[in-house]
């Protein structure tokens, strides 16, 4: 598109007249009017093979350019495959007046309104063109490769390094409450305490015998200081949202605030009562403990609710780090066309 005007009329591109077909004679012009072409200014055979005097020019791939590379592994290297897509061509038969229109979408800003901010019809023409698919448009397809080579491949060694990670949701409160934060499956923490359903069995003897334990009751002083914790931050919510007069009466001792904190956090934290008869879990701390053990990512988000997380530090510690030696030295070829 765009060396056409018209049925029979035809107008030389001195910029660019790009070859179709073999490698000297494109499949619309005779060998007559391809002589003639390369004594044109501007003229160059596709992928600058040769210049307007026939000598072979070597013409240097863009690697931005090269599209769906696919590497295929051999022995002792890697041979890579890709293609350069070319412009868009139209070739079905164009109405002779297709100029006049494309310069009428110019002048009144229908172009500019689809994305072109240029002034010359041609190059509107072929801005039309790339957004266009069918039998009409044919791109050209370039396929091109490379090899990469290597001697040898090296060698993996181990090695201990200092390196930063994000500190995990619950490690600061364990580390502080000296618990064993070891978690397994699903987040879930590995306490010798009797699970069934997914939440902790209080009625079961195994579980409370744990808790009684100088392990378990490191665990229970966590959860009671966190406690304190979320029943301010409900405290502080709940007054927010009463009136002043409401507040007044608190202050006079009617009402019972502690209630209205229970209540919320049952709400809350989900405590139904099933939980109560099925496994004894009758009160916000008990539910506390099931969640921290079993579901942390349920507790992660009603103390973010709560306004009680805080930004994950920064921690550097020793790991082991696997890392590769190097091997002899390889080489790597040019992208160049793919010959059959």
């Amino acid at each position: 598109m765009g060396i056409f005007s018209g049925k029979n009329k035809f107008v030389m591109n001195a910029l660019r007249i790009k070859e179709r077909g073999s490698k000297n004679t494109p499949s619309n012009f005779s060998d007559k009017a391809v002589n003639f072409m390369k004594g044109m200014p501007g003229y160059y055979p596709e992928m600058h093979e040769t210049d307007a005097t026939g000598k072979k020019v070597k013409h240097e791939i863009d690697p931005d350019e090269i599209q769906n590379i696919t590497t295929v592994e051999g022995e002792g290297g890697r041979k890579m495959y890709g293609e350069i897509l070319g412009e868009k061509e139209f070739v079905g038969e164009k109405d002779e007046g297709i100029y006049d229109a494309l310069q009428k979408e110019l002048d009144s800003g229908f172009a500019k309104k689809k994305g072109f901010t240029g002034t010359d019809v041609k190059e509107y023409e072929q801005f039309k063109l790339d957004q266009m698919e069918g039998d009409d448009v044919k791109q050209e397809k370039i396929e091109v490769e490379k090899e990469i080579k290597d001697d040898t491949l090296g060698k993996s060694i181990t090695e201990i390094k200092e390196v930063e990670r994000q500190e995990n949701f619950f490690e600061g409160f364990e580390n502080q409450f000296e618990i064993d934060g070891t978690r397994g499956e699903n987040k879930r923490l590995q306490i010798p305490v009797t699970v069934s359903s997914g939440k902790i069995d209080f009625k079961d003897n195994n579980t409370m015998r744990w808790l009684n334990t100088e392990e378990g009751g490191k665990v229970v002083k966590g959860m009671s200081d966190m406690m304190g914790n979320i029943q301010e931050a409900v405290k502080n919510k709940l007054l927010k949202t009463m009136s002043d007069r409401e507040k007044q009466l608190l202050r006079y001792g009617v009402g019972d605030i502690n209630r209205r904190i229970d209540q919320e956090l049952k709400g809350i934290m989900g405590i139904g009562p099933n939980d109560a008869r099925g496994y004894g879990i009758s009160t916000p701390l008990h539910k506390l403990l099931d969640l921290y053990t079993n579901d942390p990512d349920k507790l992660q988000k009603i103390l973010g609710s709560l306004g009680l997380t805080q930004k994950a530090k920064t921690i550097t510690e020793q790991q082991e780090v696997e890392s590769s030696t190097p091997g002899t030295e390889g080489y790597e070829t040019n992208w160049r066309q793919r010959k059959d």
